[in-house]
């Protein structure tokens, strides 16, 4: 190597010396690459070791507190054994499950990094050192034929630069012989030139130093060939190297770290996106729970768990001390005038009552919108706080108004309960006069429908919907989903009923024959999504799985149509007779139902009414729709009565037309329907057939 540290003049060469100190330094680049590398990946490592730490705590953690809570559970069974009777129970099981999921989908992520990730680690840092130990050998070997390589050039520049410096010298002795024989032939003449000694021996030496010269060329020329091939082999090798194999060394020295680092990492992606998963399907449970929060159908298990303490007792009997056979109100000559006088002052009591309660109850309704607001204020929503970073504020303090409103509302809510309960009383008394006054006598006072006022029951409940949510379609409310969506008839229902009028109508089997449940469940998530997927049908659906959707509707709804608290009432008029005692008290009986539910009961039993008319096509007779609708439209049914349901479906199939009144508000079941057509008239759908109606064919149609 000192041919490298000196020149051919003896002093150092500053490019080789460069050189030599630019590998040296490269290696020792290299060995800092891999110490920084290996340690990233320790400090990688142990984050991991200690995270799998944190995360079997956390696992751990959680999976206590549900223990916790069930063993409390269990030792207060008695005082929690009612809590399945709640929807918000629900809420709190799913609560408890999803925290058990977390506790699981922790401690595998535990073990996955304690494990896994730092065997995967330590696999890396032997893979690095092991890579580089060899890489810095193949590097010491490629310096080495690179110093060769310069040392071959600075010995063949040596050779030239000596080669070169003997030419000269050879060329300056020729040179001084060649003068001195100028000189002598300018001295002596010719012929004493030829004679001369001296001349002879100039000419002699002149000879010799040619030869010398010629050679000293020849060595020269080869030496600096030589020395030329040494320089452009030195230039390339250093430029490859420079160029190419320092960049090939350290990606010899990474091959393959990149790769191992990112299975590392997406190892922790493919974990958190599991657990993103997990979350997501136990955030959509929850919402699911959210959205099945529902006051009416828990107060409709409340009741039926204590049916016994809330059961409506018997009518109270006439009782009389002695043989009095006569158990009905009687108007004599000598109590008519008494009579006729309190009837009066019923009717003018209950006036100034319904003007009083109808006071109250528009303030009722503005307190409770009121409560309402302040209970239902939108502030649960804290993705704000995740993605910015901002600092929690404190929860807003209208503790004092909320009572004081609460305060207001419940004290108008007891005077509407008092009052509406005298008007009840007064109603009855009022009412069992009038049926035994003389026609003559009531007509001032008769009339036609006592006015009523709207009952608790009927109000508008704005809690029973889940706080900013769509209310539930299958399995919720009929009364929330209609109050929330504005609609009198669920829109499922109007949807299928279309699709049959259309295309099911000549259906044999109709409702009988099941669908397909695939088809069912795919129709059933379209509906609870908002969407309406039979809005745009031919011939070619379905109408089985459509005829399954409404029944899977009507049978999943928590109130049945038909309550329970009339069901013994409308099985015992299911044999009636004559028909004109049926609809009558069918009537009575309607009248007393919830709006929403008359509506869609008249819209159920015009449609059910029109399909039957077609039977000697589809084999559905009323009777045979009341098999299929009957059970779905009352509460559980026993062996027993299955007969009596049957019946009073097939009679209120028949005589619906007299049974709901036209003049109740809300949608009606329309046989056919319109749409505009690009020609002049309109598209008349119905039964099963498209044609084109012609404005006076519409208005018959109408008028039909």
């Amino acid at each position: 190597m000192s041919i490298l540290r000196r020149s051919a003049t003896g002093r150092r060469n500053p490019e080789y010396t460069h050189i030599r100190q630019q590998l040296g330094e490269q290696l020792k680049c290299l060995d800092t690459r891999v110490d920084v590398l290996t340690c990233m990946v320790s400090e990688i490592q142990e984050f991991f070791r200690r995270r799998a730490d944190l995360e079997m705590d956390y696992a751990r953690s959680l999976d206590k507190l549900v223990k916790n809570t069930m063993l409390r559970q269990k030792a207060e069974k008695q005082k929690k054994e009612q809590w399945n009777l709640f929807s918000t129970y629900t809420c709190w099981q799913t609560m408890l499950a999803q925290t058990k999921q977390q506790s699981r989908d922790h401690a595998v992520l535990s073990d996955v990094y304690s494990n896994h990730m730092t065997s995967r680690l330590t696999e890396i840092v032997d893979n690095i050192q092991r890579i580089h130990r060899k890489c810095k050998e193949i590097a010491t070997e490629s310096h080495d034929d690179l110093l060769r390589v310069l040392t071959e050039l600075h010995t063949t520049l040596k050779t030239y630069l000596l080669y070169e410096s003997e030419s000269g010298q050879s060329e300056v002795k020729l040179r001084n012989v060649e003068n001195q024989r100028r000189k002598l032939e300018q001295s002596i003449s010719k012929e004493k030139l030829l004679a001369s000694r001296k001349a002879r021996l100039i000419e002699k030496d002149l000879s010799k130093k040619q030869v010398k010269h010629n050679e000293n060329v020849l060595k020269t020329l080869k030496a600096r060939n030589e020395y030329l091939l040494c320089l452009e082999g030195a230039n390339a090798a250093t430029q490859k190297y420079y160029v190419d194999d320092v960049s090939d060394l350290i990606d010899c020295v990474d091959f393959g770290f990149h790769n191992s680092i990112a299975r590392v990492f997406l190892t922790h992606v493919s974990c958190e996106e599991s657990r993103k998963k997990s979350l997501q399907e136990g955030v959509a449970s929850m919402n699911e729970c959210v959205r099945s929060l529902d006051a009416r159908a828990d107060k409709q298990k409340f009741l039926e768990a204590f049916a016994s303490s809330f059961k409506m007792p018997n009518k109270f009997g006439f009782k009389t001390n002695r043989d009095d056979q006569v158990s009905q109100f009687a108007i004599s000559k000598s109590t008519k005038a008494e009579v006729d006088q309190r009837y009066r002052q019923l009717c003018t009591r209950l006036a100034d009552l319904r003007m009083e309660s109808e006071e109250i109850w528009k303030t009722l309704e503005t307190s409770e919108s009121a409560l309402m607001n302040m209970m239902n204020v939108h502030d649960y929503d804290y993705s704000e706080y995740f993605s910015s970073g901002k600092k929690l504020e404190p929860l807003s303090k209208n503790k004092d108004q909320r009572l004081e409103t609460e305060e207001f509302y419940l004290k108008k809510f007891q005077e509407y309960l008092h009052g509406s309960d005298l008007i009840a009383r007064l109603q009855a008394k009022r009412d069992l006069i009038h049926c035994h006054l003389e026609d003559g006598f009531t007509e001032s006072f008769h009339h036609t429908r006592p006015l009523t006022l709207p009952s608790i029951n009927k109000k508008s409940k704005m809690i029973n919907g889940p706080v900013g949510r769509q209310p539930k379609l299958f399995g919720g409310s009929l009364i929330t989903y209609i109050e929330a969506t504005g609609l009198d008839v669920p829109v499922v229902m109007q949807s299928c009923i279309r699709a049959i009028n259309l295309y099911g109508l000549h259906h044999q089997g109709i409702f009988r024959v099941s669908g397909s449940q695939v088809e069912i469940n795919e129709l059933k998530n379209h509906f609870e999504k908002g969407e309406d997927p039979l809005l745009i049908v031919d011939s070619d659906i379905d109408i089985n799985s459509v005829a399954g959707v409404l029944k899977l509707y009507l049978r999943e709804l928590p109130e049945p149509l038909f309550p329970g608290n009339m069901f013994d009432q409308l099985v015992g008029c299911a044999f009636l007779e004559p028909p004109e005692a049926f609809i009558e008290k069918l009537r009575k009986l309607t009248q007393s139902l919830p709006h929403p539910f008359f509506v869609v009961l008249r819209y159920l039993f015009a449609f059910l009414s029109h399909l039957s008319e077609f039977s000697d096509e589809n084999m559905m007779d009323p009777y045979n729709i009341a098999i299929c609708f009957g059970p779905t439209l009352m509460p559980s049914v026993e062996v027993h009565q299955q007969s009596a349901v049957n019946e009073l479906t097939k009679n209120i199939i028949l005589y619906h037309d007299e049974i709901f009144l036209k003049e109740e508000a809300g949608t009606f079941y329309e046989k056919y329907f319109l749409f505009p057509s690009d020609e002049k008239g309109w598209v008349l759908l119905s039964c099963s057939r498209i044609t084109l109606a012609s404005s006076e064919r519409l208005q018959r149609c109408q008028q039909a």
